[in-house]
């Protein structure tokens, strides 16, 4: 399966040597989109159909992620917010023309993190009961309760987790509302500007903020899956458009402007939407590209580190020093080397993170190997053999981790 993942890559598009500015971008990301295919591309959710909107049940899962939590109300993921990482990869791929294997790599880490690794199964929200537990030592946390793990501070719409009582899932309106009044029709500019408004907010008022290698590289990324995985790429826009009302259905708000509601868990794909054309598909190298871009308009947003126990203390972390110099401040936004160093730190903080959760860690992390190396095979990553994770202890929030 993984060569399968790996053949795939090798077939997408070259990126292109010069990234464009971030004003100049379009919504399809660093690869425009240049052709539209209806049979491709209509997402059809309309009443009747086998991807008609179901509103969750109680015992259905749902998280801090919408695009997930839409997937699920829509059956492109088990309705129950349960998926196997196979159904990860279908589903995604069906809703929104994500990579395949980046799909793979994102749901390994969440089944690495706070899943099952007997099933491959991984909650987009809270905990679940794995049946048989398989060497695991307690239920599977959920995404919902991965913080700094997996889910990270500045989230695009949330609250830190530290900053609301532990709670990283429910929609902060007022945050919301923020970024909806920046724009009646979204760009990736906009929501870089609103990234380093969420990101300079964090340190202003969290002293528990901390920006881990692959965790913090989370909220950056889905700032830009916003873009571009929800606008509709119609005919008549074949880059795609992201207004209001589709911002809010993705949202699961209602409301006239000076008075949203927030129905938690409706998180709906809107009538008559196209997503990005599956010859475009927004995989690992154009989600690297694109932080890449932040980075050159906001480069702290990308920076390692965090507060130290008071507000507005950050304080950074060279990677050539947790990296045994693979990686370093100089070089880090040059070619893929950011997406490389993400993703091997995930998979070199993985021991640790499952100490006491799990009794044998050796199969989990060759199921997470399994998934992530075509990732890296296809970023062209320097081996990573050194992971120095002591110097995050002078940071409180590294070890903050919020139970259900």
């Amino acid at each position: 399966m993984a060569a399968e993942y790996a053949a795939r890559i090798q077939e997408r598009q070259s990126l292109p040597s010069n990234l464009p500015l971030s004003s100049e971008e379009g919504n399809s990301g660093p690869i425009p989109s240049v052709s539209f295919n209806a049979a491709d591309q209509f997402v059809d959710v309309r009443p009747g159909t086998t991807h008609q909107f179901i509103a969750p049940a109680g015992s259905d899962k749902r998280g801090p992620c919408p695009g997930l939590n839409a997937a699920a109300n829509h059956g492109f993921l088990p309705r129950n917010g349960l998926p196997t990482i196979a159904q990860t990869i279908t589903g995604l791929n069906q809703a929104y023309s994500f990579g395949p294997e980046f799909a793979a790599a994102l749901a390994a880490f969440a089944v690495g993190f706070t899943g099952d690794p007997t099933t491959t199964r991984w909650s987009i929200g809270g905990p679940f009961s794995p049946g048989l537990l398989g060497g695991l030592l307690s239920d599977p946390k959920g995404i919902s309760f991965s913080h700094n793990l997996y889910e990270s501070d500045a989230s695009p719409a949330r609250s830190d987790a530290y900053l609301n009582n532990g709670d990283a899932t429910s929609l902060n309106l007022g945050r919301f509302d923020i970024l909806y009044n920046r724009a009646e029709q979204y760009t990736l500019d906009i929501l870089r500007d609103h990234n380093a408004y969420v990101h300079n907010f964090s340190i202003k008022n969290n002293p528990y903020y901390f920006s881990a290698p692959f965790a913090g590289l989370v909220p950056p990324i889905a700032h830009h899956f916003i873009i571009n995985l929800m606008s509709n790429h119609s005919a008549d826009n074949i880059q795609g458009y992201l207004d209001r009302n589709i911002l809010k259905s993705f949202f699961s708000v209602s409301g006239p402007d000076n008075a949203h509601v927030w129905t938690p868990g409706h998180e709906k794909i809107p009538q008559n939407w196209y997503k990005r054309p599956s010859t475009n598909p927004y995989d690992a190298a154009r989600a690297v590209a694109d932080v890449v871009i932040l980075a050159t308009k906001y480069p702290q947003i990308v920076q390692i580190g965090g507060n130290t126990g008071t507000v507005d203390s950050f304080t950074g972390i060279d990677p050539g020093d947790i990296s045994g110099g693979v990686f370093n401040a100089a070089t880090l936004l040059q070619g893929n080397n950011l997406g490389c160093f993400a993703f091997q730190a995930a998979q070199q903080g993985l021991p640790s993170a499952l100490s006491g959760i799990i009794s044998n860690i050796a199969p989990v992390i060759a199921l997470v190997n399994q998934y992530v190396s075509p990732v890296l095979q296809s970023l062209n990553c320097p081996a990573l053999t050194s992971f120095n994770q002591s110097a995050f202890n002078q940071f409180p929030g590294y070890g903050y981790r919020p139970t259900p």
